[in-house]
Order: C-alpha cells, then sequence, then structure tokens
C-alpha cells in the first residue's frame, strides 16, 4: 500500500491482511501466473489491495495472457474465481464486510452487489 494520505477505506481493507492473504500472497499462486504477474509491475505480497489488483488487472487483461496460464486459471468466470477463491478462501467475503462495514455499499460502483431483488 502506497497511497498518501492513507484513505480510510484502505487502512479497513488491509486490517487483518495476514489471515487472509498470508505472509506472501505469491507463495500461493503458481510460478508461471506469478512469473506473467511480474513483467508488467511489482506487486506487495502482504497487501489485500495489491492482490486485488493483480486480480483486476488479470482479469481485464486475460485475452493477453498466454494459452498455458489460461489453461491453468481456467475459463472465465468461473475458472478464473474459483482459482482464487480456493487460495484466498476469505478474500471475497472480507471485501464484501470492508465495502459494508464502510458505507461503499451505497455507491453506484458495489450497490448492485448489496441491494436485494424485490420479492
Amino acid at each position: 500500500m502506497c497511497r498518501d494520505p492513507k484513505n480510510p477505506h484502505l487502512l479497513t481493507l488491509e486490517e487483518g491482511a495476514q489471515e487472509i492473504v498470508g505472509h506472501d500472497w505469491h507463495a500461493r499462486l503458481d510460478k508461471m501466473f506469478i512469473d506473467n504477474l511480474g513483467k508488467f509491475r511489482k506487486y506487495d505480497g502482504r497487501s489485500v489491495q495489491d492482490l486485488l489488483r493483480a486480480l483486476r488487472n488479470k482479469k481485464h487483461h486475460y485475452q493477453d495472457i498466454p494459452d498455458n496460464v489460461k489453461r491453468h486459471l481456467g475459463p472465465m468466470p468461473e475458472g478464473f474465481l474459483a482459482y482464487f477463491t480456493r487460495r484466498f478462501p476469505k478474500l471475497f467475503l472480507h471485501v464484501h464486510r470492508v465495502v459494508k462495514e464502510t458505507g461503499l455499499a451505497g455507491e453506484s460502483m458495489f450497490r448492485s452487489y448489496f441491494e436485494l431483488p424485490d420479492s
């Protein structure tokens, strides 16, 4: 996390990071994925924010990932989601909780994930 001044929402996201991502999330990912990831930027393996950034970047640039890495990750979106959920089982629930507790659930980019359909 290298933002200054520190955003309180990002600080909340990083609370309990070791329980969510371990000592270094790179160690939970396959070498071929890490090798491809490291070609474009450096990520802090202790940071939840950086893990989410890596996940987002690979999702948005999935078509640019080498075929052997794609086969390992699985198809979009199910395989990709399963790959990360198996390695970080608490990640998505942690993010959901942070978005809800910080009041970000009402923001347009998150609202659809928190609104219940009318009965």
